[in-house]
């Protein structure tokens, strides 16, 4: 019912159903004929205004978006009586000045379609855009030098073709393999006015230093129908992402995407990252490599394109939450443009979907520009720094004593959980995020080398307000990692273990310098070497093996995809076109087999086999493990059946088990009640986890433990 202040009934009773209700448009009485109707423009406390009858139905398009080899006749129907369709094939909105549809429209090249339908005192219809690809167009685009029609011959400092360069395409090595390259990954769509994007006053392409809702364009996103994939179209927001890349020398940039109510639906409702992965999105960020990479710093040496992707999966691996990624083409209004990675941005809405609560209960803490000055500060994207800063706070006074770093664990002094304190750190997920950092040598995160290791950049932290969980880091924008030099040594043996002085003042608060501080606390300390042994040995995540799978799961997503990078951003060097068309400077254009494959090779063979080691090594001389041999086991956990042993082998010293989830170590280095003196093999009766250590001369090792599951056919 509609119902004046007072509660006198304007109208009783809908029938047979509430009428459906459309986004952003009112609906009420028309005050003169008591009619209900729509209105356009809603008039809270006021009369309504000029009324609508209604919204026009969506459009049906009679080929769905896709790829395709041959013409075909796009029909586009509308079942509203009276209505009318406009179209365009330029990017922009259609609006009743448009194209009239009026007979199918011949299909025979790359074709980006939008249309709306209109009708007299009718909201028009919402627009719908499908991409249309032809792949032997796309190999063949701007072949000659020529920017496609609309398309601006310059934007910002670049002057960059937009061509596919024929080394590449017509080379025996790929010319059968390219059009394959394209279809092996899927695709993504945007179509928006080229304006938005290159034009000289509000481009974001062009201006792509400004960040901010005012550089904030409405844009189609479609991801494009592949195998076992299903389509999808949505109008959103998009922004240029990125830092240093944001340099008006880059020729390639990276994409954020909003979803907001302005533009159609208020998040993206796709499981963009399979099932286990979220399925709705607030936004998501369309990255491409900047450094190492062949578009922007023309480094055909490093250029592998998985660095950033590699340091996410790994921290997925090692059990934490991280933010997912795969790779995709991109295509801009129908042009190719390249090679990308689509990536889970790990801010409030990130953290709701893997955690409990709502966004709106998250505190998320990153980097975010210094007012008037040079570098980053730490800041709050979402909720406040008022956690964060009562973590540093209580870190910065010293954490060797066990009541202030019980304390940030939510504990009384004796490890005991108090309801009434917060927990403010959750520490295995610290120790793993930084253990990434150290194997992978990254030089930019979450402390800068660029810039002496006074600055932060790079990280994100977030937590629930709710009092139970601390903060968790993730790894981000991991670009300066798995750096080798050609036959080993240089960079091979970065040390990234510190301590460094960033973090010593609230502003350049970091992980790296919680960590630090945290390494005072004995427990702390045994935890450490407790998750090195964990991952560093016995298949864990960064041990060669699994590391090597890791690259290769991504290697083997991408080589064929390479090769469209490869003629589409090849030839390019220090962010200009190297003038293959006939210019000065011409330069074979960086390929995968003489490029990308040695780059790849050089991690696997010079870097993953003796990265461990070298890591271990640098963890020991910091004093972070002890020097007591583990005990090993006769079996590294899997399946079993009952009446199967389990045997412990040691040095020195005696060791120690438990079978009930226990550490046989107690807070403070204590014998834990529940541990058991090994003297015998132990018989697995069903599913068992033992957990042991040694213990010498009042010393404890690292812990090592297995996991037996019973063989479900026995």
């Amino acid at each position: 019912a509609i119902v004046r202040p007072g509660g006198k009934r304007i109208h009783q009773e809908f029938t047979p159903k509430y009428p459906k209700q459309i986004d952003d448009v009112s609906f009420g009485i028309l005050k003169h004929d008591r009619e209900k109707r729509f209105f356009e423009a809603p008039s809270p406390g006021r009369n309504n205004g000029a009324a609508l009858n209604g919204l026009v139905d969506s459009i049906e398009f009679s080929h769905k978006r896709g790829f395709f080899e041959e013409s075909f006749d796009l029909v586009l129907e509308l079942g509203e009586p009276g209505a009318v369709i406009h179209y365009t094939m330029d990017g922009t909105r259609p609006d009743s000045d448009s194209p009239l549809y009026r007979q199918p429209i011949r299909i025979g090249s790359t074709t980006v379609l939008r249309a709306t339908g209109f009708k007299p005192n009718f909201k028009p219809s919402l627009c719908k855009t499908h991409t249309y690809i032809f792949l032997h167009d796309v190999i063949r685009q701007s072949a000659d030098g020529v920017p496609p029609e609309g398309f601006h011959l310059s934007w910002g400092a670049n002057r960059v073709d937009y061509g596919m360069d024929p080394n590449v395409v017509e080379d025996p090595r790929y010319q059968d393999q390219i059009i394959q390259g394209l279809k092996s990954i899927p695709s993504f769509s945007i179509v928006m006015d080229l304006d938005d994007l290159f034009g000289d006053y509000r481009g974001i392409y062009a201006n792509a230093q400004n960040d901010g809702r005012d550089w904030e364009r409405a844009c189609s996103l479609e991801l494009l129908p592949g195998q076992d994939q299903k389509d999808f179209q949505e109008d959103c927001g998009i922004r240029i992402r990125g830092g240093f890349s944001r340099s008006s020398s880059n020729p390639k940039h990276a994409f954020r995407f909003f979803f907001r109510k302005e533009y159609g639906k208020t998040k993206l409702a796709y499981p963009l990252f399979g099932e286990a992965g979220a399925d709705r999105f607030d936004n998501l960020d369309l990255r491409t490599s900047q450094n190492y990479s062949w578009s922007f710093s023309a480094d055909r040496e490093n250029g592998v394109f998985i660095r950033d992707q590699f340091s996410r999966d790994t921290q997925l691996d090692m059990g934490h939450v991280s933010a997912r990624g795969k790779y995709y083409h991109l295509y801009i209004n129908g042009q190719y443009w390249g090679l990308y990675n689509s990536c889970e941005r790990p801010e409030a809405s990130f953290a709701a979907s893997y955690f409990e609560g709502e966004k709106e209960n998250y505190d998320v803490i990153k980097i975010g520009n210094r007012d008037g000055g040079w570098g980053y500060v730490a800041t709050a994207t979402d909720g406040n720094m008022e956690a964060w800063e009562r973590l540093w706070s209580i870190a910065k006074g010293g954490l060797e004593g066990d009541a202030p770093y019980q304390r940030l664990l939510g504990n009384n002094p004796d490890g005991k959980r108090n309801p009434a304190y917060d927990v403010l750190l959750n520490p295995d997920n610290l120790i793993d995020y930084m253990l990434v950092i150290f194997y992978t040598g990254n030089i930019d995160a979450p402390i800068s080398a660029f810039m002496g290791n006074n600055g932060i950049n790079n990280w994100y932290g977030f937590r629930n307000r709710n009092g139970k969980e601390g903060f968790r880091f993730v790894a981000w924008d991991s670009e300066h990692t798995l750096l080798v030099d050609e036959g080993g040594g240089g960079r091979l043996y970065v040390n990234r273990l510190g301590p460094f002085p960033a973090g010593d003042e609230f502003d350049q608060s970091n992980p790296q310098w919680l960590w630090q501080q945290c390494l005072d606390n004995e427990g702390f300390r045994v935890r450490v070497a407790d998750r090195v042994r964990k991952h560093f040995f016995n298949g864990g995540a960064l041990t060669q093996e699994a590391c090597r799978k890791r690259l290769n799961r991504r290697v083997n997503e991408i080589e064929l995809a390479v090769i469209g990078e490869s003629a589409r951003w090849g030839d390019v060097r220090g962010g200009f076109r190297g003038g293959r068309r006939g210019g000065s400077g011409s330069t074979k254009p960086a390929n995968r087999d003489d490029h990308w494959r040695p780059a790849v090779d050089r991690i696997l063979n010079d870097f993953f086999p003796y990265r461990s080691s070298i890591v271990l090594d640098q963890l020991w001389e910091h004093g972070l493990l002890p020097d007591i041999n583990v005990p090993e086991f006769n079996r590294l956990g899997g399946i079993a059946k009952i009446g199967d042993s389990v045997n412990l082998t040691a040095e020195d010293g005696t060791i120690y088990y438990t079978l009930d989830g226990t550490d046989p170590r107690l807070m403070g280095g204590s014998l834990n009640p529940s541990a058991i003196g090994y003297n015998q093999a132990i018989k697995i009766k069903g599913n068992l986890t033992v957990k042991t250590r040694v213990l010498l001369n009042s010393e404890w090792s690292t812990l090592n433990e297995v996991t037996f599951k019973m063989d479900p056919a026995k």
